[in-house]
Parts: C-alpha cells; structure tokens; sequence
C-alpha cells in the first residue's frame, strides 16, 4: 500500500466526511473506490470502448458442458498438463 497526501477544497472534504459518515466506510476507501473509476485499467486488459473482456464474456461463463462429470475432479484428465508438446 502506498501512502498519499491531498489537498481537498472545505465543501469536497466536508462531503467525504459526511459520505464516509453515512455510510460507515472509511474515506480512504471512498477515494480508492472513486479513483478506480475514474483512471483507466491497462490497456490489455480493456477494449476500444473501456469495457473488459470479462465484462464482455461473464454471461457466457459455464453455458458449454463438456459432458464428462467428474472432469475436475477425476486426476486422470490432469496427465501432461502444462508439459512442452512438441
């Protein structure tokens, strides 16, 4: 964690507060939670309009079955996984 000291106008601070008040959220947390939305992730990890890929995917996530039941479970589908094929 990194440390950073600002400098916010009366009425700003006085809404952080009152935010962090009603809400029972310390202000440090509001702001983290502010920035995060304001500056931009990598742009790997975000298309042309600011969307991630995951956001784009997340509906799609566990709609195939593979059919084999015990695939996560069963070690004999884990045999060579992640060895150098050639």
């Amino acid at each position: 964690m990194s440390t950073l000291t600002i400098e916010l106008p009366a009425d700003l601070a006085a809404r952080l507060e009152a935010t962090s008040a009603q809400t029972h959220v310390p202000p440090a947390q509001l702001v983290c939670a502010a920035l995060e939305k304001v500056l931009p992730s990598p742009a790997a990890e975000r298309t042309a309009d600011g969307t991630s890929l995951y956001d784009l995917m997340k509906d799609g996530f566990g709609c195939v079955h593979s059919g084999v039941r015990d695939l996560g479970t069963n070690p004999k589908y884990m045999e060579g996984f992640g060895q150098w094929r050639r």
